[in-house]
């Protein structure tokens, strides 16, 4: 800072409260620090802020894997909102309990600011559950971890139950579907949904017709091949747009059917996961964008405000968007 100051002709306080942007600087000030930072290439010392502030300006982020689409798409956007709100994001992967376990425990050691949450496994006894045990504030994203925590979930069971309803009323009267296993409530609220539609429509639930994979890398081209092999075959599918997805087209279309006209499809994921799909998809899409936005503003509220004691818990809504993957079915 001191090398900075005499780059730009000024005080280390005025380089302070620009760089910090605490206090009033005029324009013509600013510019003179931040031409001498660029010039100089200088870096602030985080550990040293640290120190001085007692903040890290830093925030963990957990998810259950990089790999699957829907969860990166849901981090590089949550980077970005933290990024622009001037913190920095350490980022792990959580695939069990003592994982999760060690990652707290890392976030704490590194005297971070908060969690944003989205494990692979929900602690049925509060106990056991290391988000419980942590003084950091903790944002839960698409798990129900209890009413202890803020967090941001969508309405699958809604979501599933419209998509459901659209092809009812195309005439499909068995449906598959083919969603992440009922250990997360992301499986269980889309199954919740689609019994329910099935209930009002004045029809029997079958097992047979539903596939819910503990891994959503698990591949759909077994199962579907053995429902279209069924005496009564399923005449759509809702799936998520991942590997589910993707075998399950690749069977419908090796035994020679055509979608829609033999068989509809509605798809579950972003529009970047179902892009690639033709005819275009009709889809349920995922508003990531909303989802990470609601999961960092919860998350600063807390950092700012950590006497605010009451969990707020924040539903938001599928969009089913029409595509071409969809026709009637006609007995």
């Amino acid at each position: 800072m001191r090398d900075v100051a005499a780059a730009a002709g000024v005080s280390i306080g005025s380089v302070s409260r620009v760089l910090n942007d605490s206090g009033y600087s005029s324009q013509d000030l600013r510019k003179r620090v931040l031409s001498a930072v660029d010039a100089l290439g200088y870096e602030p010392d985080f550990t040293a802020r640290h120190l001085r502030t007692g903040r890290s300006k830093a925030i963990g982020y957990m998810l259950p894997n990089f790999a699957n689409p829907v969860p990166a798409a849901h981090l590089s956007e949550v980077e970005r909102l933290t990024r622009e709100a001037g913190y920095s994001l350490l980022v792990g992967t959580s695939d069990k309990p003592l994982r999760d376990r060690e990652l707290v425990a890392f976030y704490e050691n590194r005297r971070l600011e908060g969690i944003i949450a989205s494990p692979s496994f929900e602690y049925p006894d509060p106990k056991d559950c290391p988000f419980s045990q942590t003084p950091l504030p903790v944002v839960v994203v698409e798990r129900d971890l209890g009413a202890a925590f803020d967090s941001v979930l969508m309405n699958h069971a809604a979501g599933t139950r419209q998509a459901m309803d659209y092809l009812l009323t195309l005439g499909h009267r068995r449906i598959a579907l083919f969603v992440s296993g009922a250990n997360l409530a992301p499986g269980r609220e889309k199954l919740r949904g689609y019994r329910s539609a099935l209930d009002n429509a004045g029809l029997a639930y079958d097992p047979g017709l539903v596939f819910m994979p503990d891994s959503w890398l698990e591949s759909s081209r077994d199962t579907m091949t053995r429902m279209l092999e069924l005496a009564l075959p399923p005449t759509a599918l809702i799936a998520l747009g991942t590997q589910m997805l993707s075998g399950a087209l690749h069977v419908v279309r090796n035994k020679g059917m055509d979608v829609p006209h033999d068989f509809s499809i509605i798809g579950i994921g972003t529009v970047e996961t179902l892009d690639l799909i033709y005819p275009p998809a009709t889809a349920l899409f995922y508003d990531y964008h909303r989802s990470a936005e609601v999961a960092v503003q919860l998350m600063l509220d807390r950092i700012m405000n950590p006497t605010w004691r009451e969990p707020r818990r924040i539903i938001l809504e599928w969009n089913l968007v029409i595509g071409g993957s969809c026709a009637p079915r006609y007995p």
